[in-house]
């Protein structure tokens, strides 16, 4: 049984029955009409692979025929024919009505039966394309989802890896055991530091880890000097000075943290170029750690130190402001003073 359905439309039914016993022969299953409105309503009943009309007729002519065929069945090759081979046809038969072949009337049997062949594998070629795009479409769509799943998985696992560094700092107590209440506001306040500043998603999800995590080192750090009341010796401050070079060594170690361990080895560097490790000065500095230097040192003056009591606001906003230029990026120091008094 052939695969292909041919719709012809003629008016004149001798016509209309020689090209259906020319099209039967090659085992093509025909539908016929002589009316084109009823061809519309049979193409709305029928999947059609062509059609093939006669120009003029009575109600509808061909090409008005084609193109309310063409809406009905995109898919559907359209070839007329026609007695009346005036250039003005032709045209307007390709331009307005979708029109795959003008032919005209009377008609060689071969050479038609050669051109519906030929618009036939016109079809087919189409219908491969077709539904080669809807199959990339939908692969493409699949693949999106699975690559969205994919970023919340390894989301997922990032933050847990976050989660288990912190609560191995909170366990090893070589921090302060207190969990300050005041650090996920400050959290969030640098992260809209870095929004202000231009920092792009992917930045800003380091920024948000590089903050929780900017002292892993200090597992590596004597607890007794961290949490030493009074002053510290020149010795116990270099000590304290290896806590961000530690951390970089610990995050580095995760492959997706190795942006966050350099971002950690930089975060007391001064703007000046007088802090540490590295001595690095102004925008040599990496952004995200100018941002978590003013985060930490924020952080650290309102909450109460082994060696300190807790500052109130006023002051800690006069410690910023006299230290920009010197310890922090003075643009860090004006977002940040900026969101202070807000709460976020």
């Amino acid at each position: 049984m052939n695969k292909y359905t041919i719709l012809v439309v003629d008016d004149e039914k001798n016509i209309l029955h020689s090209l259906c016993r020319i099209f039967r022969k090659e085992g093509y299953y025909i539908l016929k009409t002589d009316d084109p409105r009823k061809g519309l309503e049979m193409l709305k009943e029928h999947k059609v692979n062509l059609i093939l009309s006669d120009y003029r007729m009575p109600d509808m002519d061909g090409i008005s025929f084609l193109q309310e065929a063409m809406n009905v069945q995109p898919q559907a090759i359209r070839i007329i024919l026609s007695g009346y081979a005036e250039s003005s046809v032709i045209i307007s038969a390709i331009n307005n009505g979708g029109i795959y072949k003008y032919l005209t009337k009377p008609w060689d049997d071969e050479m038609l039966k050669v051109e519906v062949k030929r618009a036939l594998e016109r079809y087919d070629l189409e219908d491969t394309n077709r539904k080669l795009l809807e199959d990339i479409t939908i692969q493409n769509e699949n693949l999106k989802k699975m690559n969205q799943l994919l970023e919340e998985k390894i989301d997922e696992i990032q933050e847990n890896v976050v989660s288990t560094i912190e609560m191995l700092l909170y366990l090893s107590k070589t921090k302060d055991p207190k969990i300050p209440e005041s650090h996920d506001k400050t959290l969030r306040i640098g992260i809209e530091v870095g929004r202000r500043l231009g920092l792009q998603d992917e930045d800003i999800k380091d920024l948000y880890i590089a903050i929780r995590l900017h002292d892993v080192g200090n597992i590596g750090i004597d607890s007794s000097i961290l949490n030493k009341p009074g002053k510290l010796s020149e010795e116990e401050k270099k000590e304290i000075q290896k806590h961000p070079i530690i951390g970089e060594k610990i995050l580095y170690f995760m492959k997706d943290l190795r942006n966050v361990s350099r971002i950690v080895r930089h975060h007391h560097e001064w703007f000046n170029g007088s802090g540490y490790p590295d001595g690095l000065k102004g925008e040599d500095i990496p952004l995200i750690s100018r941002i978590v230097h003013v985060v930490d040192v924020y952080d650290s003056l309102i909450n109460e130190r082994p060696y300190r009591a807790a500052m109130d606001l006023q002051k800690v906003q006069e410690i910023l402001i006299e230290n920009k230029g010197k310890m922090f990026d003075p643009a860090v120091v004006d977002e940040f003073i900026e969101i202070m008094p807000y709460k976020l």
